[in-house]
């Protein structure tokens, strides 16, 4: 699964586990109420859709390479703050 765009300005960064758990969660209620029978409560589909979403971003990352890649591309660039020294006695010091 590729990275998700930014999000755009006014609008909030929304989790990916989130977006693939509302897909799963709107395909299992309009197979699962769309049939007859017994049916489950909402928030146990929600529960439903939740872990395998988590199931599946785990899995895409130990068994696709290109999620893998992106992944570790994303943490090489990221700047790891606790390891920044700044002096700022040089800043203030005159020439």
């Amino acid at each position: 699964m590729s990275e998700a765009a930014p999000p755009r300005p006014g609008t909030t960064a929304r989790d990916p586990i989130h977006e693939i758990a509302l897909l799963i969660y709107v395909r299992l209620c309009g197979n699962i109420y769309a049939a007859s029978g017994e049916k489950p409560q909402p928030k146990a589909v929600a529960q439903l859709s939740i872990k395998l979403a988590e199931a599946f971003e785990a899995a895409n990352l130990e068994f696709n390479p290109i999620a893998r890649a992106a992944r570790e591309a994303k943490d090489k660039a990221g700047v790891d703050i606790g390891a920044v020294e700044i002096d700022f006695a040089s800043l203030t010091k005159p020439k």
